[in-house]
C-alpha cells in the first residue's frame, strides 16, 4: 500500500510538472502577462534594414492598460497607448506616424481558446531555458505546418511570464524580425510620472488617434464586394470595413483574413484606376504585398505573411459582379501599401 501511495504521489507530481510544461498553456500565459503585468526596460528591435532602441513602460492598474514607448536612437518619438486611444509625438517635419513595436504588439493576444484553434496550423514546442536581460527565461516555438504562415520563437521571463524576446521566423529558420529586452524590471507599481512625455510639446507635433474596434464580418452579408475562389488553409474573413478613398473619388472595402495568429488585409478600391496603380508583388522586410486590377477595381493584398499566402489570396480574390455600392461612413481609408513597422 505504501509503495502504491508513493507511486501515486510520484504520478501526480509528474502530471503537475507536465501540465506546467505544456507549451500551449505557457503560450497563453505569456500572452496574458504581456497585457496585465507591470514592466519597464530597454528593448532593441531589428529587421533586415532597421535597428532601433526604445524604452518601454507598461502599466496595468485597476483594469486599465497604459503603455509608453520612446525612441532612444534616431529621431525622437514617443507613443502613448491607453485603451483605444493612441497619442504620438513626432518631429514636426515627419508626415507619417510610425508604429513602434512592443512585446505585446508583435503577436496577437492568445487566449487558451485561440491557442487550441491555431494548433491545427502551427506546432508548439518547448525549447528549454536561456538567460536574457539577466533573467531566467523559458522559450516556446510556434512552427507553421505549411508554407502559408510565419513562425515565432518567444522567450518569456520564468517568474512573470512576460515575453522578453520575440523572433519572427521565416523560411529556413531565418529570423526576419527580432524584439528583445536588454534590461527589464517588474515594479509592483508605476507612478503616473513615468507615463508622461519628456519631449517639449512646442517642438513636436501631437497626433491623437482613436482605434475603433473592427466591425465583425457576417458570413451571410450579401453586400460584400469581394469573393474568394481559394484561400490558404485556415484563413477566413474576420472583419469587413468600407470607407471612402483618400481622394474622395471612390470607395475602399477592407477585408481582414486571419488564421488566428497571422493576418492579411485585402483592399478593393472601386474607382477610375490610375495608370500608376500598384500591380504585381512587393516586399518590405517580412511584409509582402500583391496588387492587380480587375476592370475598374484595384485589389491590393498586404500582410506580414509569406509571399505564397499573399499571392494566392491576391490571385483568387474577385470583385462580386452584382455587389451593391456600400454606404460610406466618412472615414479616411487605411493605407493599401506596405509600410515599415
Amino acid at each position: 500500500m505504501r509503495s502504491l501511495a508513493v507511486l501515486g504521489l510520484a504520478a501526480a507530481g509528474w502530471s503537475l510538472a507536465a501540465a506546467a510544461a505544456d507549451p500551449s498553456d505557457w503560450l497563453a500565459k505569456m500572452s496574458e502577462a504581456a497585457r496585465t503585468a507591470n514592466y519597464q526596460g530597454v528593448i532593441v528591435y531589428q529587421t533586415q534594414n532597421r535597428l532601433e532602441t526604445m524604452r518601454v513602460v507598461h502599466r496595468y492598474k485597476n483594469g486599465d492598460e497604459v503603455e509608453r514607448v520612446q525612441t532612444l536612437t534616431g529621431a525622437p518619438r514617443e507613443i502613448l497607448k491607453q485603451g483605444n486611444q493612441v497619442i504620438c509625438l513626432l518631429p514636426k517635419d515627419r508626415k507619417v506616424t510610425l508604429e513602434l513595436p512592443t512585446p505585446k504588439g508583435l503577436f496577437p493576444g492568445l487566449t487558451p481558446e485561440r491557442v487550441a484553434q491555431i494548433a491545427r496550423y502551427y506546432e508548439f514546442q518547448d525549447v528549454g531555458t536561456a538567460r536574457i536581460a539577466g533573467r531566467s527565461c523559458r522559450g516556446i516555438t510556434i512552427a507553421p505546418r505549411d508554407q502559408f504562415r510565419y513562425g515565432y520563437e518567444i522567450w518569456a521571463d520564468a517568474s512573470t511570464a512576460v515575453p522578453v524576446k520575440v523572433n519572427l521566423i521565416g523560411r529556413d529558420n531565418r529570423v526576419m524580425e527580432q524584439l528583445m529586452f536588454t534590461e527589464i524590471e517588474f515594479p509592483k507599481s508605476i507612478p503616473d510620472s513615468a507615463l508622461q512625455t519628456e519631449l517639449d510639446p512646442q517642438q513636436f507635433q501631437k497626433i491623437t488617434r482613436v482605434v475603433e474596434d473592427p466591425r465583425p464580418f457576417d458570413a451571410a452579408d450579401s453586400t460584400a464586394d469581394m469573393q474568394f475562389a481559394n484561400l490558404p488553409p485556415g484563413y477566413h474573413v474576420t472583419m469587413r470595413d468600407v470607407r471612402p478613398t483618400a481622394d474622395g473619388q471612390g470607395i475602399v472595402e477592407h477585408l481582414l483574413l486571419s488564421d488566428g495568429l497571422s493576418a492579411i488585409s485585402v483592399f478593393s478600391a472601386r474607382r477610375k484606376v490610375p495608370a500608376q496603380a500598384f500591380q504585381g508583388a512587393s516586399q518590405i522586410g517580412a511584409m509582402h504585398a500583391y496588387g492587380r486590377v480587375v476592370g475598374q477595381v484595384h485589389i491590393t493584398v498586404v500582410g506580414e505573411a509569406p509571399s505564397e499566402a499573399v499571392r494566392l489570396i491576391g490571385e483568387s480574390v474577385q470583385p462580386a459582379p452584382s455587389a451593391p455600392v456600400p454606404a460610406l461612413d466618412g472615414a479616411v481609408p487605411p493605407a493599401a501599401t506596405p509600410a515599415p513597422r
